[in-house]
């Protein structure tokens, strides 16, 4: 590229608006109909591109008229997949003043970017002044109201991109919303600076119906919300930036987003599985790090006298998950040394204590001979001596 002062910005493909020009009824004296504004409910869209305007009633309904120069789309959409553009700033926020000729004051609550002297408007003379800020603040809105306007009008403009409408450039949502200059500011600012950083942040731009109380009066107005989609934690571990930039995308229109690793909705992710407790806890414990003592420490769990026949059907499989179901294990005590397999020790302590539970259901006059202690019932009832499936 040979020219190296040139400062390259994103192509303003079209706006974004939240209000549209109606009928009065009334015409003027040459049968023209008068016309006013008024909000809308979903967003409106303008573009010089009828290739552009044919895709946003594709994506997002509505037909496309002829408007001014341009053509328009009134859209059946309240919230609009976003990301930020490649370089551009997302958000601008200024005082301005306009007539016919154009903007003629454009400043920061205390100074004019246009004639470079002090601002003209009511201001805090000390702007870490919380009180008199508010203040000045409200005698600006109200002299901006008048006609002509006596004070500059809060303008907030947010320039983003569509992913799923074609082309690279960017659409501007100019507005004079308090409640967006107020909100928007830190969510479209998290989104330049992510990135600033490598990450594509998708968010929703959406309109919120809102209504205040005041005097006695109810009034319902509409407020443009920038909602960042990913949550906080998926931000700070990483989880966005490895995932890629598919990943990055706002879901399309009619889409759920999904989930960074599974690729299942997000809104349906499951609760992480509790660590196991207990017996689960020891037989896991015993992995093939340790195939050497694998079978006797397996052999040590059967000799819980609480023990379940779920818990001893696991401790099979574990064994024979790891290769140590034909292993030979030392099941004598400390004077009398007994070897023989695993399988084998398996088999005789589920005979006993299946003998020791059909004693305990029906009492003999004669107690079971080789059964061995257990003080409570278990939990579950032991079937017949051979289990299924036999002992090996």
């Amino acid at each position: 590229m040979g020219v190296l002062d040139l400062q390259r910005r994103s192509q303003q493909i079209g706006r974004l608006r939240m209000g549209e020009k109606v009928g009065t009824g009334k015409f003027d004296k040459d049968g023209n109909e008068k016309m006013r504004p008024s909000r809308r409910d979903t967003w409106r869209l303008t573009t010089a591109s009828r290739f552009e305007a044919e895709a946003i009633a594709a994506r997002f309904g509505g037909e496309v008229r002829h408007w001014e120069r341009e053509f328009e789309v009134a859209t059946d959409a309240t919230e609009i997949p976003v990301i930020v553009p490649p370089r551009d700033e997302v958000i601008s926020q200024w005082y301005e003043m306009w007539n016919k000729g154009g903007a003629v004051r454009r400043c920061d609550s205390q100074r004019d970017q246009i004639s470079n002297s002090p601002c003209l408007c009511p201001h805090a003379k000390n702007p870490s002044n919380a009180d008199e800020v508010a203040e000045a603040a409200l005698k600006r809105a109200e002299l901006s109201k008048t006609n002509p306007p006596q004070a500059c009008k809060l303008v907030t403009r947010i320039s983003v991109m569509i992913p799923d409408l074609p082309g690279l450039g960017v659409f501007r949502l100019d507005t004079g919303s308090y409640y967006a200059g107020v909100e928007i500011g830190d969510s479209a600012a998290l989104m330049q600076y992510a990135r600033d950083h490598k990450v594509m942040l998708p968010a929703m731009l959406r309109i919120e119906q809102r209504k205040r109380v005041a005097g006695g009066m109810t009034k319902n107005f509409p407020v443009p919300v920038l909602e960042v989609i990913p949550t906080f934690r998926e931000l700070t571990s990483g989880a966005l930036e490895r995932a890629g930039v598919a990943a990055q995308l706002p879901p399309a229109p009619g889409e759920q987003r999904r989930a960074l690793t599974t690729g299942a909705p997000a809104a349906s992710t499951p609760a992480p599985a509790a660590a196991p407790q207990g017996f689960d806890a020891e037989l896991a414990a015993i992995t093939e790090m340790d195939i050497a003592t694998a079978g006797q420490r397996i052999v040590g769990l059967m000799s819980d006298l609480t023990i379940t026949p779920a818990q001893m059907n696991a401790i099979k499989k574990r064994a024979l998950d790891l290769g140590v179901w034909d292993d030979q294990v030392c099941t004598g005590d400390g004077d009398h040394e007994v070897w023989e397999e695993v399988h084998s020790a398996w088999q005789a302590r589920w005979d006993a204590l299946s003998r020791a539970a059909k004693a305990r259901r029906q009492p003999a006059a004669v107690p079971p001979q080789d059964a061995l202690p257990v003080e409570d019932p278990p939990a579950d009832d032991w079937p017949p001596v051979t289990p299924p499936g036999g002992g090996q």
